[in-house]
């Protein structure tokens, strides 16, 4: 029960992320004080592609995370390294938030630990997989 909680949590997270990245990538006016530290008016081409290309990766997370909780953690040896891999992007995304100069977008701190600890919880990254 505990992880299915967890799932949801994780789920609602990379929603509100992916809420956020398609917003910057679309120039969303009212949300840009949630990205880039807030200090943009107008967010130049080159950031708004690389939302864009962020907004396919948390597509790609959302249904991993599913699937790590459907298949009770990690599977192979690719999957446990993609979890690690998702976890210390997650865990850096929160530090960034955490420091940003926008007071808005700290908050979007909590959800990428949640991610990050979701990442950890469901791929069981505690231990190897064997194949």
């Amino acid at each position: 029960m505990k992880k299915k909680i967890l799932l949801v949590a994780a789920l609602l997270s990379l929603v509100w992320n992916f809420f956020l990245v398609t917003a910057a990538t679309l120039n969303v006016s009212s949300l840009l004080p949630h990205v880039a530290g807030g200090q943009f008016h107008s967010l130049p081409v080159g950031l708004r592609v690389t939302y864009g290309v962020q907004a396919l990766v948390i597509i790609f997370q959302f249904f991993f995370i599913i699937r790590l909780y459907q298949r009770s953690g990690a599977w192979s040896k690719t999957s446990f390294l993609l979890a690690r891999i998702f976890l210390a992007l997650s865990t850096l995304s929160a530090f960034v938030n955490v420091v940003s100069r926008s007071p808005v977008e700290r908050w979007n701190a909590i959800a990428a630990a949640i991610i990050a600890y979701g990442f950890y919880v469901l791929a069981e990254l505690n231990f190897r997989p064997s194949r």
